[in-house]
């Protein structure tokens, strides 16, 4: 199981992205059925406000957001992809998380979601907010960086 982040997923759209090949790989594997993502309803929504963003500055709107929407489905009702609930374990580790590390919300949930499932966790980069408690993190969640693999 792998808890992949939304900058991974809008790599992978992101055919000029620096680590393009290396989300392809990791969403193939998925699409392949090797392997089984896991994500929070709030990194869905992240999922299409980003990618909504991404296609607008090559289609204006409707089909930015048109193809969004064929990505969010895309996740959203793939055999190998599983949205978990947010529920009251999920939610208060997320908000222990954010405590400890002021971190982005969403990042929380998904280092909550990788502990709960005892699954990797795959984030595009190190982010910014991240630098500073990198260490301890990397004690605590089993953190994968697609820019380590390029």
């Amino acid at each position: 199981m792998i808890a992949i982040d939304t900058g991974v997923w809008i790599e992978y759209i992101n055919t000029r992205g620096t680590l393009h090949n290396e989300a392809k790989i990791v969403i193939d594997s998925v699409t392949q059925g090797k392997a089984t993502a896991i994500l929070t309803p709030l990194t869905m929504t992240e999922i299409y406000y980003v990618a909504e963003r991404v296609y607008r500055e090559v289609h204006a709107p409707p089909k930015s957001e048109k193809l969004a929407n064929k990505l969010y489905d895309f996740i959203y009702y793939h055999p190998f992809v599983e949205i978990k609930p947010l529920d009251y374990e999920l939610c208060l580790n997320a908000g222990i998380i954010k405590t400890k590390y002021n971190i982005a919300f969403s990042d929380c949930f998904l280092l909550a979601l990788s502990k709960k499932f005892d699954a990797i966790v795959l984030f595009k980069s190190v982010e910014n907010e991240m630098m500073q408690n990198i260490k301890e993190l990397n004690r605590h969640f089993n953190l994968k960086f697609l820019e380590d693999y390029s």
